[in-house]
């Protein structure tokens, strides 16, 4: 059995991983006239190589012939549902990681989720954000409660800085600036050597 204290260190520590090694650009979306947000390569290839590892475990659970065999019908049930279900977290990790971005445009945002369907957030909606580093995730909320979540782990953040510069409100712009900043730091903080 794992222990979950482990676990989450190693989320927070890949989430981490996942930030430093962003790129400050994003890439120009010329469908809707912006810039894409889109994943990371390292979380790109870290999730598509989890997914083909899932998809080993499944072919090795649907494939070797005559583990089966003999068993009760409601054993081939539960390793046939294990099966489905495997496949089913194999597919939806690398959509995930392959589909999902958010894209800058001069009136909003745009976050295209793994099944390409679209969410939209205008500038002047955005009243509130919050940052979780843990999870990697940056939530835009608006004034009538909708939000709009976007990863840490997308490339493109100092693109995003140049458009909400002119574009959002200039207390929240300073806040949001500010936020980001001081998560970057945290990872460019030497420890002073003391001077004797």
């Amino acid at each position: 059995m794992v222990d979950p204290g482990a676990a989450q260190a190693i989320v927070k520590l890949l989430n981490r991983w996942y930030r430093k090694r962003a790129k400050p650009y994003g890439a120009i979306d010329h469908f809707h006239r912006g810039t894409r947000m889109s994943y990371t390569t390292v979380y790109r290839v870290v999730h598509i190589a989890m997914s083909l590892f899932l998809l080993s475990v499944a072919a090795l659970l649907y494939l070797v012939p005559g583990e089966l065999a003999g068993k009760s019908s409601l054993v081939v049930l539960l390793v046939k549902s294990g099966w489905i279900g495997i496949v089913c977290a194999a597919v939806i990790v690398l959509m995930q990681a392959i589909r999902e971005c958010a894209i800058i445009t001069d009136d909003g945002l745009i976050k295209v989720n793994l099944l390409g369907r679209e969410s939209r957030m205008t500038w002047r909606e955005i009243a509130d954000f919050q940052i979780k580093p843990d999870d990697n995730k940056v939530i835009l909320r608006s004034s009538e409660k909708t939000k709009l979540t976007m990863s840490l782990a997308y490339d493109g953040w100092q693109d995003f800085l140049a458009m909400t510069s002119s574009r959002l409100d200039p207390a929240l712009h300073a806040q949001f600036n500010y936020a980001l900043a001081s998560l970057y730091a945290k990872r460019h903080r030497r420890p002073e050597k003391n001077a004797k």
